[in-house]
């Protein structure tokens, strides 16, 4: 038995009894990683798939992923299918906003306590079965029911320990200042919500101006983000910084076209599209690579970004500066037009700490489209072994010549997936990089070439189906992120080399996601469509969760040259996914059948990986339901930490 004190971040209102520990050391995006419905994990790359959250203690580093994590708390927390409590490494404010919503927005849900602990990796050691939260915020952890009401039966005669509160602090002169100057009810409470979140992740914050801001809430995940939304409306709320939306969960305009229903949840998805155009935010904009549309953000300019590969996009490619928000976060931010003064919006954090080298692997550019496979593999791998730091990717500078922007949108894309950090340098490529960075990196890491096969084949769903490398394709999705003009010319370059009649296979769809101004303004749609490629705008294939925007098979297979989408796809669709070069999905188009063009960039330099593929099973009670395809990850993870440690 063990006695943890640490600092509340936030502080629930549901029963304190002894709760099953369900504990990781592996971080989760609870978007695309927990069903909000019925809080199953349902991320297959992850060591707790398939176990549920619902009534547990559940430990984790941190978060990772998707800004929509605060959604699906809020969700959870509504379905009552939510954890009793969360336990965090990390100060992570992104997961807990979801809770201040709901204490803001519907007073009589059960909210869970969150609390961050220092020393996380003995609790880890621990391997407890329960758990139970104190009244002042301690956690008592044991192997049986008993001892651990003994333990609280004697904590309560011994008196109540200091624990911090991180959202309970008498406010600044800067903060009622702020508070005086609200013009309207909607951003009285927009500012309340980032006062309480700057709490969460800093002791004394301060607070600056942001010049732009993208919302990522926009995105219908259940009832609770749209009576935030017309909340918000009804109160008066107005946006004072210009702003664009996310992808939203349908085609706003072609819905019907494409054969959706009007479901509640499609005509739901609707409301909150026109709710976040009511208080102001753009009705044009509706795509998750903002940085694609006119006036993107500038080196060092302050914004305020959800999305977390349009996040990573512009923290690391752009250079501009902004934390990952979360959800509701992101509106309430654009409301009052200033963020807390925290995490990468400073100089000083945005300093790298882990050195990730790539030198020692030599990657073949001979084939453009082999190549571009490199950056949804490489940026999945770096944001599982970056473990929630800043992170410095050498090695690429010799191929910088043949880096293009789309290769950098898939990896910052793939990046974002696994990474709870917002940022990644990459030397001689992206714009902060310095000698000094890189000899400040305080841990170092050689990436092998046999994690990047490893990760690939996690993506390609080697692993878990035991395919051949041709196999029949169903479905073929193009566009996560956004396709770009100089994707659709590359498309449309690659389709117009293939022998006539170039036309795809009956049977096979191919559709691909793209912003409404970008698909109105690329001279390539036309022929693409010839070729039988049906668009869709506003929308993005994480949203697209139901046929016909899926295949109705089960069974079927979904092939896409998208990191980010291989990712979360199985977990959200339930269906079989397959990575490829964009080059691969024309052939397969035509074909019916993924063949592969080439070997992979990183081919001719694999050898040998079985000590690591093969090594010892780390399968235990404490991560049970560990299958081949998330091995390889809590693998990785764990062999950095020991790295790092020598």
């Amino acid at each position: 038995m063990s006695k943890y004190s640490g600092r509340t971040l936030v502080k629930g209102n549901e029963e304190h009894s002894v709760c099953p520990v369900i504990a990781s050391d592996v971080g989760i995006s609870f978007w695309g990683g927990i069903d909000e419905k019925t809080g199953i994990v349902i991320d297959h790359s992850h060591p707790l798939y398939g176990q549920s959250v619902e009534g547990s203690i559940l430990c984790l580093p941190s978060g990772r992923g998707s800004c929509t994590a605060s959604q699906v708390m809020l969700e959870l927390i509504l379905n009552n299918k939510a954890p009793k409590a969360l336990i965090l490494r990390d100060r992570d404010g992104l997961v807990s906003v979801g809770a201040l919503v709901a204490q803001a927005i519907f007073p009589d849900s059960n909210v869970l306590d969150i609390i961050q602990i220092e020393n996380y990796q003995a609790l880890l050691a621990q391997k407890p079965r329960f758990g139970h939260v104190l009244e002042n915020g301690s956690v008592i952890f044991g192997e049986s029911v008993e001892e651990i009401e003994e333990a609280v039966q004697f904590d309560a005669r011994d008196g109540k320990a200091d624990v911090k509160q991180g959202n309970d602090s008498v406010l600044t002169t800067e903060e009622q200042e702020m508070i005086d100057a609200c013009q309207t009810e909607a951003e009285r409470r927009a500012l309340e919500c980032i006062i309480k979140y700057a709490y969460i992740v800093s002791d004394s914050p301060t607070y600056i101006d942001v010049k732009k801001a993208h919302i990522d809430g926009c995105t219908y995940i259940g009832p609770g983000g749209l009576a935030f939304a017309e909340r918000l409306v009804q109160e008066g709320g107005r946006v004072k910084i210009p702003t664009t939306l996310n992808s939203v969960s349908t085609d706003l305009r072609n819905w019907e076209g494409l054969g959706i229903e009007a479901t509640e949840s499609q005509q739901s998805s609707m409301k909150l599209a026109d709710a976040y155009v009511a208080l102001g935010c753009s009705e044009r904009s509706f795509t998750c690579a903002p940085y694609l549309l006119g006036n993107p953000p500038e080196l060092d300019e302050q914004i305020v970004w959800g999305e977390s590969n349009a996040v990573v996009f512009a923290n690391s490619i752009l250079g501009a500066r902004t934390e990952k928000y979360a959800d509701y976060l992101d509106i309430c931010c654009a409301i009052v037009g200033k963020v807390p003064k925290v995490g990468v919006h400073i100089k000083e954090k945005r300093q790298p700490q882990v050195l990730l080298d790539v030198s020692g692997i030599d990657f073949s550019t001979d084939d453009a489209a082999s190549f571009s496979l490199l950056f949804p593999v490489l940026g999945h791998l770096c944001g599982t072994l970056s473990d929630g730091e800043v992170p410095l990717l050498v090695g690429l500078e010799r191929y910088s010549k043949n880096i293009t922007t789309d290769h950098l949108k898939d990896f910052c894309a793939a990046f974002g997936t696994t990474a709870a950090s917002p940022l990644i340098h990459v030397a001689g490529v992206t714009p902060e990089v310095t000698d000094e960075m890189i000899e400040g990196c305080k841990k170092k890491y050689n990436v092998d070439v046999g994690e990047l096969e490893e990760t690939y084949k996690l993506l390609d769903q080697q692993n878990a189906l035991d395919m051949d490398e041709e196999g029949s394709i169903d479905w073929i999705s193009l566009g996560n992120p956004h396709l770009s003009l100089s994707e659709c010319e590359n498309l449309l370059q690659k389709i117009q080399s293939l022998p006539s009649p170039q036309k795809k296979k009956e049977g096979v769809e191919v559709i691909a996601c793209m912003s409404r101004e970008l698909y109105e303004k690329s001279a390539a749609v036309p022929a693409l469509r010839d070729f039988g490629i049906s668009f869709v705008n506003d929308t993005c294939w994480c949203m697209l969760l139901e046929p016909p925007m899926i295949p109705s098979n089960p069974e079927a297979t979904i092939l896409t040259n998208s990191g980010k989408y291989a990712h979360y796809g199985p977990g959200l669709t339930g269906r079989k996914f397959r990575l490829a070069s964009m080059a691969e999905c024309v052939d397969a188009a035509v074909t019916g059948k993924l063949s592969r063009r080439s070997t992979h960039p990183w081919s001719k330099q694999m050898r040998s990986f079985s000590t690591f593929a093969n090594g010892p099973d780390r399968t235990s009670r404490f991560c049970s339901k560990t299958s081949p395809r998330n091995n390889i990850h809590t693998q990785l993870a764990r062999r950095l930490l020991m790295r790092f440690k020598k």
